[in-house]
């Protein structure tokens, strides 16, 4: 490592901002706070990383500038940087966070234009997914993440306003999610299961760029250690406190959006060990994305019940996580009720005033709720007898798909706008102007009770869930006259994507995710979080939507302490990019500003 003369001086605050989105530490060339008694910064300043090609022994050239006062940069010696051959150029923020800054090696042809490969963001998008250990939270956002937003029934191609395009991402941006689509590849061709994401080495910026470049990443902590406060500690300190998001880089138009999805493990949410300084950063988010975990709630026991009492250990193994649990009975009851102690924190934490995770600071939040582990309610649907209304206790479910109904109902009338479907089943439940309330909540629970009965059935909660078709639901009367039949056609999901794609349709209620959401509310009420996503309705600043989602698509069983395998032998989990339908409404939801 050698310091060599500073590069010019260049600013990119003016293309990203001041702030860090993720820690809200310093990103550009402002220089931070002195310390007046000893001249040092009171905390760390961003940095650039210029990184060149590999050599023949795969060591990697690179360039570490600090972006505040005068300091020397320092570059690798062996192999030698040489600044007009680097790759790529990274913003580092002063907590470590890793953004893209330039990118010389898209600079060829001549019909470039000389600034062209200078990155720009328009929008910042900030999402953190919350939930207990081992609720599914990395397997459901890699699916989700690598969903396809293409309506792929359309046969001609055509310019469309609207469209969502993913832009490349440099090598240091995508590798937590590469390494973790590895990790899924990994429980798809051998069964490993993906481990806690507290035990991933890259998860934070100094344990990426220690895995990737050492000693750029020594190079910044002895920056830190020379020019900052308290220098010792924060260098140690340095690009481990927050981390590193997965990302996504999205066109639409010319708008420019970064999202940012924070992997938060389920450790961080148990109050006898969690760090508050990160999960308070939440505060900030833009969505909350709170994964709910069907097997930790209280009578999941009774509903996954099986008649052998050896598939049933293995299928609860499988759904805690293999080797989780050492024995059946006391063991598993232990460790499910630390989770639900977690998940049920979770939502008491949100709408607490002044909460760790949440408060009301005058704008909206985006409160996205996955039941995730769907495949194990489909299972439990196709047993004789057992429908949607037994997995809660008596009246739970149907209470909060009515629930959410008349939530949806006086969003609509308080002028949210609306497609036609949503318009025409919310209109049916609003009645007339002069309408009494409880002509309306016998509608909402009329309208409820359809909605559970259609989807108590294998194949049709399937459609919704995975499979992406349209659903015809019958509504049947109720028993006072003002309860008329209705019939629903819930739209296909590359019918809810021409709709949810359209300029302006961001902020509309679509009848898919109308229904999506009752009966995933409902769902949520049964599996014990009803009295958390009550409060959460009766605030204004929080807007609910719930989405049914199953990422391994098939009943996962383990084989080992390590292993899983589907419990149906003839299926196979799926491809990460393979169409599923709730996820892909999901990360329309998580894209959230990247939609025009």
């Amino acid at each position: 490592m050698r310091w060599s003369k500073p590069p010019p001086a260049e600013d990119p605050a003016s293309r990203f901002g001041a702030t860090c989105p993720v820690c809200r530490q310093l990103l550009g060339g402002t220089p931070p706070p002195l310390d007046p008694a000893t001249g040092r910064f009171l905390m760390p300043p961003s940095f650039r990383l210029e990184v060149g090609a590999p050599d023949g022994r795969n060591d990697t050239p690179w360039r570490v500038t600090m972006l505040a006062g005068n300091y020397r940069p320092a570059e690798s010696v062996d192999p030698a940087f040489n600044e007009h051959e680097v790759d790529f150029i990274y913003l580092l923020c002063g907590g470590g966070h890793i953004f893209p800054d330039a990118t010389p090696v898209y600079r060829s042809g001549v019909q470039r234009r000389p600034d062209e490969a200078r990155q720009s963001i328009d929008e910042w998008n900030m999402v953190a997914a919350m939930g207990a250990p081992a609720s599914g939270k990395t397997y459901l956002l890699v699916r989700m993440l690598k969903q396809n937003l293409d309506n792929l029934a359309q046969w001609n191609a055509y310019d469309d306003p609207g469209r969502i395009r993913l832009r490349k991402l440099s090598p240091l941006e995508e590798l937590p999610l590469t390494s973790r689509i590895g990790k899924y590849n990994d429980t798809r061709q051998t069964g490993k299961a993906i481990q806690p994401t507290g035990t991933d080495r890259q998860a934070t910026p100094a344990g990426l760029l220690e895995e990737q470049l050492r000693d750029a990443l020594a190079a910044i902590q002895e920056l830190v250690r020379r020019t900052v406060v308290d220098g010792e500690r924060r260098a140690q300190q340095w690009g481990r406190q927050f981390r590193q998001p997965l990302v996504l880089r999205t066109d639409s138009g010319d708008r420019r959006t970064w999202t940012g999805v924070a992997d938060l493990p389920g450790e961080l949410f148990d109050e006898r060990r969690s760090n508050h300084r990160e999960a308070g950063m939440l505060r900030s988010f833009d969505a909350l994305l709170w994964v709910v975990d069907p097997a930790v709630a209280p009578n999941a026991t009774d509903w996954m019940a099986t008649e052998s009492v050896a598939e049933e250990r293995l299928l609860l193994d499988g759904s805690l996580r293999p080797g989780t649990v050492s024995g059946y009975g006391a063991g598993a009851e232990v460790v499910r009720g630390n989770r639900e102690s977690i998940q049920d924190d979770i939502g008491q934490q949100v709408t607490m005033v002044d909460g760790v995770f949440a408060t009301n600071e005058g704008r909206p939040l985006q409160m996205l709720v996955a039941v995730t582990k769907c495949d194990l309610i489909r299972a439990a649907l196709e047993k004789p007898g057992l429908n949607l209304r037994d997995f809660g206790a008596p009246g739970e479910v149907e209470r909060g798909t009515a629930t959410y109904l008349s939530v949806a109902v006086d969003r609509w009338f308080r002028g949210t706008g609306a497609d036609p479907g949503a318009t025409q089943l919310l209109t049916y439940v609003w009645g007339a102007r002069t309408a009494e309330p409880a002509v309306r909540q016998r509608r909402a629970v009329q309208v409820a009770r359809g909605l559970l009965d259609h989807f108590s059935q294998p194949e049709e909660f399937w459609k919704l869930v995975h499979v992406g078709t349209d659903n015809e639901v019958s509504i049947p009367a109720g028993d006072m006259t003002t309860e008329v039949p209705q019939h629903v056609r819930v739209p296909s999901i590359d019918e809810h994507l021409d709709s949810a794609l359209r300029p302006g349709s961001g902020a509309l209620i679509l009848l898919r995710d109308l229904i999506m959401s009752a009966v995933g509310c409902g769902l949520a009420y049964g599996l014990g979080q009803q009295s958390a996503l009550f409060r959460m309705h009766s605030e204004p600043w929080i807007t609910l939507r719930f989405f049914l989602c199953s990422p391994l698509a098939t009943v996962p069983i383990a084989v080992d302490d390590i292993r899983l395998k589907p419990l149906d032998p003839r299926d196979r989990f799926p491809r990460v990019d393979d169409r599923a339908a709730a996820l892909t409404q999901l990360l329309l939801a998580v894209l959230g500003r990247a939609r025009r």
